[in-house]
């Protein structure tokens, strides 16, 4: 029954925000790019946080205060779907390199086009190649943007191997990397046959900033290891800390 009633709240928001869509239309035609895109930053993050609320999510973010100033690039392991709602609801604007299938979503593709995301078929490598190319020209234009470096979902706790081209637009012009960890997402749907929502709680933890202007080149072809190596820890990290929190919790309870 949640599910029903996620996907029927889902779809009436979506088509509520159609008279804000034609607005931002109207400011995109008068030059008014600014204000369009202020509009469309706080109509996203808006939308993200109501889908998790109707799932009955719950996000608990660490290390907030380790995102620096635009542009920097974000790069998260990807559990589920449900990595986009978390980033989007949580993180800074950003545009987000998304799967070719995401831009066939009525109602929802056109929100991520007018946030900047950029979609990347997987199966074709010039398109794959331009879509990066596309990623660098918006940090260089001041933007941060998430890519999730292993290409698709876990669908589960593992994380799979960091593709180098996600760093490689960082690189290239030494724009900050920030790596992110996620834990928790794959257990709204994934961990149900994928068809069914369940409540769920999510950690996202935003690790240091990793500079690379000047990185030598050693570092540079390692740097995938390192950034995965790190979201793992801070993943084992995190989750150790929740149960401890938990745990705590439950003993204030018990004294009352």
């Amino acid at each position: 029954m949640r599910t029903i009633i996620w996907f029927i709240r889902t779809v009436l928001y979506l088509i509520c925000a159609e008279p804000d869509k034609r607005r931002i239309h109207r400011l995109m035609k008068k030059g008014d790019t600014l204000t369009a895109r202020m509009f469309v930053e706080s109509r996203v993050r808006h939308w993200a946080l109501a889908m998790l609320r109707f799932a009955g999510v719950t996000v608990e973010v660490r290390g907030i205060e380790n995102i620096p100033k635009a542009p920097v690039l974000f790069v998260p392991n990807h559990q589920s779907d449900w990595d986009i709602m978390v980033v989007e609801a949580y993180l800074p604007p950003c545009g987000i390199l998304a799967k070719k299938e995401l831009s066939h979503i009525p109602l929802i593709s056109e929100w991520m086009r007018m946030l900047g995301a950029i979609f990347i078929d997987r199966g074709n490598a010039r398109q794959s190649v331009k879509a990066l190319i596309d990623v660098e020209k918006k940090l260089a234009g001041g933007e941060n943007f998430i890519i999730f470096p292993e290409g698709t979902r876990s669908r589960g706790e593992n994380i799979g191997e960091f593709k180098s081209g996600a760093f490689r637009v960082a690189l290239k012009r030494g724009f900050p990397i920030v790596p992110v960890s996620i834990d928790g997402t794959y257990k709204i749907m994934e961990a149900n046959k994928g068809h069914w929502i369940k409540p769920g709680h999510v950690i996202m933890t935003i690790l240091p900033p990793i500079e690379t202007e000047n990185m030598d080149k050693t570092a540079q072809k390692t740097i995938g290891e390192k950034v995965r190596a790190q979201i793992l820890e801070a993943r084992d990290v995190s989750r150790k800390a929740h149960e401890e929190d938990i745990i705590q919790s439950e003993e204030k309870k018990d004294k009352k």
